[in-house]
Order: structure tokens, then sequence, then C-alpha cells
């Protein structure tokens, strides 16, 4: 075995053994109610590495576990790529993963506290390709969910830029003992945003506090005992953490971050006024590794906010808004977000398991636009896009509108067919508790607020929005309930 060796340099291959030859005793992670160091999870990884092949790649089960954590760095030490399965993805989707990548080990960690994890050996002995860190799948809310490839560089440019963001050398900071204050990472370690919150803690020199489940009294409760300083949390989160009483307290946390979908306006400031705490907004991508923009601190502090932006462009990142042809747009200029960074994926896999090289730009997918101080502001994704009649209906606007309303929480915006027009907007809609609400009495409340084209033209009353695993908006459900309701 050819095993990753100690670099004298912040890499992200050999994180962990690093770490444990700086701070052997220094607490790394607290899971499953026990506490690890940063030695003992690099004596776990050795000997599940020693069971791996070499340079290969290995699909892991991963859970929000300490086992989980271990074989992650195992397969890194063993000089192998990581292609991620959450624990709930069907074992129909793991076996089609398998074969497009040609693992050649699927590892299934323990959970039940232990830091060991099953080994089975596909038969496969095909290479990764060269620095190939992980292959993360995309959520596929339009079919199949898709593999991008991300090395270890683009890793490295994400952390750096988390890094250099906070205030830090691009190189972090080395553990302490006795230890800081954990991250807590609540998103699941089998997405981006989970693994690169791991990441992220050691990066910065911090344990990780890993939960396997998020609660909104487990957030109260983790808060009291521990001084987090931030929360990750997301849209849906945000929202159950609203809901809790009025003796709910969040000490020791200076702000929250909220990405992997749109925040209502209405949750963040009901959020700020119960907890007295900032929501700075994060927008970015499994296939940047992390954040395209954020907002920062200092800017809110000094109301330096625009009403409808995810933030400034993060340390590193460029970003374009691209026309339906691919040419650049001016300023102000709604169009597609693309942009180019180290932290970018290699590519997505194509029908032989290798990545395909993206282009000068990577297309987000999303739609937005820019303004002159380089906050960016996202208004839909493209395929989101309502075509009413040849008119763009942009659901994330529509939503907006709705939860500006009186009495509403939450909502989502979908299409669905329509003989004369193509499509019609739809939307489902989230009442606050003990509010009363009527599809006529919004639709009206709405005409002074978007054009007739954009008002949804059913609307029904749901308790809970759809969501996928990543907190995004499931649509293809929403108009699923919408159609339901109309049989």
């Amino acid at each position: 075995m050819t095993p990753a060796s100690v670099s004298p340099q912040t890499g992200v291959a050999d994180i962990l053994v690093r770490l444990a030859a700086a701070a052997p005793s220094s607490t790394a992670l607290i899971a499953d109610g026990a506490e690890y160091t940063f030695a003992q999870l690099a004596e776990a990884a050795e000997m599940l590495a020693a069971q791996l092949i070499p340079g290969t790649r290995v699909l892991i089960r991963l859970g929000n576990n300490a086992a989980s954590v271990v074989a992650v760095h195992a397969a890194w030490r063993a000089g192998c790529s990581v292609v991620a399965a959450s624990t709930m993805v069907a074992d129909s989707e793991v076996a089609r993963r398998t074969s497009e990548t040609s693992t050649a080990s699927v590892i299934t960690p323990d959970a039940d506290g232990d830091l060991g994890a099953h080994v089975e050996h596909t038969g496969s002995r095909r290479s990764a390709p060269a620095g190939e860190a992980v292959i993360m799948f995309t959520s596929g809310t339009t079919g199949t969910p898709k593999g991008a490839s991300l090395t270890f560089a683009a890793l490295r440019g994400s952390l750096v830029g988390i890094a250099t963001g906070t205030g830090l050398n691009e190189a972090g900071r080395p553990p302490k003992i006795p230890a800081r204050g954990p991250r807590l990472v609540m998103v699941p370690i089998a997405h981006m945003g989970g693994l690169l919150g791991t990441l992220t803690a050691w990066w910065l020199g911090k344990p990780v506090l890993l939960a396997a489940k998020f609660s909104p009294q487990l957030v109260i409760d983790l808060a009291h005992r521990y001084r987090l300083g931030m929360l990750g949390l997301t849209p849906a989160m945000v929202w159950e953490l609203t809901q809790l009483g009025e003796d709910a307290e969040l000490p020791g946390i200076d702000h929250a971050t909220v990405g992997t979908a749109a925040l209502p306006e209405a949750t963040r400031v009901a959020f700020e006024a119960k907890y007295g705490i900032p929501i700075l907004r994060n927008y970015g991508q499994t296939e940047f590794a992390g954040a395209v923009a954020f907002e920062r601190p200092d800017d809110v502090k000094t109301g330096r906010r625009p009403e409808g932006t995810v933030g400034r462009v993060a340390p590193g990142v460029e970003v374009a808004i691209l026309d339906p042809a691919g040419e650049r747009l001016s300023i102000g200029g709604v169009g597609e977000i693309a942009a180019r960074a180290a932290s970018s994926m290699s590519g997505y896999l194509d029908a032989n398991g290798n990545p395909t090289a993206p282009g000068t730009w990577l297309r987000t997918g999303d739609l937005g636009k820019l303004d002159d101080e380089g906050f960016v502001y996202v208004v839909g994704r493209v395929r989101d896009m309502v075509l009413c009649g040849g008119f763009n209906v942009y659901p994330a606007q529509v939503e907006a509108a709705l939860n500006d309303l009186d009495g509403i929480a939450d909502s989502a915006v979908a299409g669905l067919p329509d003989e004369r027009l193509g499509e019609v907007p739809v939307a489902a809609v989230v009442l606050n508790a003990g509010a009363a609400g009527d599809a006529a009495t919004i639709r009206q409340q709405l005409r002074s607020r978007l054009a007739p084209y954009e008002i949804p033209r059913q609307v029904v009353f749901v308790t809970a929005i759809p969501r996928l695993d990543t907190g995004k908006v499931d649509r293809p459900g929403v108009a699923g309930l919408v159609k339901a309701a109309q049989e």
C-alpha cells in the first residue's frame, strides 16, 4: 500500500494524519455521545486503510457518525477517492453509483458508536483519476443524480476561501489543548455542506460536533453546553427554531449561516427578532465545493445588505451572468449565474465514469444578477422557471411575495402544464400557527406585488413544504400536491 504522506504544507488528503501529529490528544470529534481525539481517529483510519485497494475509488455509505468520518479519511490515507452515498440512498442507487464509478470497495461504517466498518470488495481494480478526492452526486430533482468529481485541490481552494474570509491566513490554524469550542455540523456529511463542514472545523483548528439528526431543541441544548460561535442551518431548520417557545435562547452564538436553498425573508426576520442573532446567507453548490457568494458579518453589522442579495462574491471566485447564448451580460442584467474558481469540480462523470471538463465557465443553472459592488442576487433556477404564455415566471420571486403576506410562514411555487398557456404557476402555502387564509384572498393580495402572469393560478394549504434531503424545495412534489388537490 502507498498511503498518503504527511505533507509539510496544509493539505486535505493528509489533514487527519497531520493534525494527529501536531495535537494528538486534542479533541477532534464529538459524535455518538462520545469524544474522540485526533490520535484515536488517525489510528482507526490507519487500520481501515489497510483493508482498501490503494489508488482506487471506494463508495462509502455515509451517516452522521464517527465511523463515517473515519472511513473518509481512511480512504484518503490509502490514496483512494471517495464515492459518497447517504445511508438513506436506496440499494439500487448504490449499485448504480458503484457500477458507474467502477468502485473497488463498498464501505459500510458502523453506526453504533464503534469506529470500524464493513468492507466489501467488488472485484474492480480501476484506478481513480489523479488527485480526485470525492464524487458527490447532485440531488437529481429532474432525473438521475449526476456525479460531480472534485479534487483535493478544489476542496483546499474552498477551505482557503473560508479561512481568508474569516480573517485567518490560508493555512488556517492548528488545534489547541484544551480544544476550542466545536463547530456544529447538522447537514448530512454525504452532501458537500456536511463534508465541507467537518473539514472546515479542522482547518480552523476546531473539533467537529456532529449531530446525527436535527431537532430544534437539540440545537438549544448544544448551544447551552458548548461555545459554538456560529450555526450552519438550512431554511427549514431556521423556521423550526422560530417555532419554539418564548423562553428559547441561543447563548454563545454570534451568527448563523444559511445555505442549500432560498431563505424566506419573513423567516429570517422572525429568527433575528427572536434570538437577536444575524443570519448570513450563503450561496454555493456541490460543483464548487462550497460558496460562490456569502454575506459577511461586517457588511450586515453596517447595514450593507441590499434587499434580495445572497452576499458578495467569495474570495477566489469569479462570477459572470450569461445570456442563453453564453454571452456575458452587463451589470444588473438577469441571466444564468456562471462562475470559475480553484474550488470548481473537474466535471460531471461521463458514461465511462470519467470527469468531463466543464469549459471556461461552470454554469450553475441558477438565474440571477450582479450589482456594481459585487453583490449577487439569485432569482430562481433555469429549470424551475415557469414559461407562462411566453412570460418568464421565477418561483423564487413569487415565493418572496407570498412569504411577505401576513399569516404565511413558508411557500413554494411550481409549474403545471396548461393547454392554452403552456405552463401556469401554482403554489403550496404553510400558514403560521393560528392564522387563517383562503386562496382567493391570497391571490387578491398578490395583485399589488406581482404581474398578472406571476400570480399562482391555484393555492393549496399544507402543513410542510416538500423538500429534498438537501433542504431544497421538491418542486415536482409541490406540483403533485396541487394536482392532487384538483382531483
